[in-house]
């Protein structure tokens, strides 16, 4: 035998004990326990997740009866759920306490739970002679300036804008919008707030928000040139857009987003 050969078996038999010795080991290798203190870790981050996830964002007072469908997809709705709000509110109906809303909606219980404490309805006071009752305030989408002229703090030019603006919005969809117009403070708009309220929704005939050309966006209440521009531009590289991907342009965050949501819709 040459010595490259016996060089060649002393390796292969070195091999085949390395290979035997490994396999006996691994048989024999018992599984070392983990500490309770690093599982006790890991079992709390996992609950944190799963905690945070439960968790959802921009919770504040709302009347779901002017529930966007973008407001309500942000408070974790189904879009059967959003669905049922919707057709509920073409039909004239309205919902008056917490068990409506989550009988119209289908919600169920867990996240009936997280949205309660923020839900406001308004009040409605029973009274045997309803003939006679009148309602205590007026409708902000249907009252003319002199109306508004009644409210301390609201004078001809104030009133003027305020008819102004809610032409320019095609109607008020929430009380919150007054605090948009013009030299109006909130000390004022609270008092506009005790005379006034949104009585009847305005009747906006919501555009695709993934078919909507640049003209139309410019046209529409909250979307500067600047605005529509970015929402094209980001359309067409991703060949599609949802209100989703709004939250990540400069300068659209969650108020923005749902204002505009009252003028488009994704499908």
């Amino acid at each position: 035998m040459s010595k490259p050969q016996r060089n060649a078996l002393v390796i292969l038999v070195i091999l085949l004990l390395c290979v035997s010795y490994l396999k006996d080991f691994s048989l024999k290798s018992t599984p070392v326990p983990l500490d309770k203190a690093v599982m006790e870790y890991h079992k709390k981050a996992i609950d944190s997740m799963a905690k945070s996830k439960a968790k959802i964002p921009d919770l504040y007072p709302f009347n779901p009866n002017y529930l966007t469908d973008y407001r309500a997809y942000v408070l974790g709705l189904k879009p059967t759920s959003i669905d049922q709000l919707l057709n509920h509110r073409k039909s004239g109906k309205w919902m008056n306490n917490a068990a409506q809303f989550q009988s119209v909606a289908g919600i169920d219980d867990s996240l009936m739970a997280l949205l309660k404490p923020y839900l406001i309805f308004p009040r409605i006071k029973k009274n045997k002679d309803v003939k006679n009752t009148k309602p205590k305030k007026r409708g902000l989408n249907q009252c003319d300036a002199v109306a508004l002229q009644s409210v301390y703090g609201v004078g001809k030019k104030r009133s003027q804008r305020i008819i102004k603006y809610r032409s320019l919005l095609k109607g008020f969809s929430e009380m919150d919008q007054l605090y948009e117009v013009y030299g109006l403070d909130s000390s004022v708009v609270d008092r506009i707030k005790k005379k006034f309220e949104i009585q009847v929704l305005p009747k906006i005939d919501r555009m695709v928000l993934d078919s909507i050309s640049y003209q139309d966006l410019v046209g529409l209440p909250y979307i500067t040139p600047s605005d529509a521009q970015k929402i094209i531009r980001r359309r067409t590289a991703q060949e599609g857009i949802s209100f989703d991907d709004l939250k990540n342009i400069e300068g659209f965050d969650s108020l923005k987003i749902a204002r505009i949501s009252l003028y488009l819709r994704r499908f």
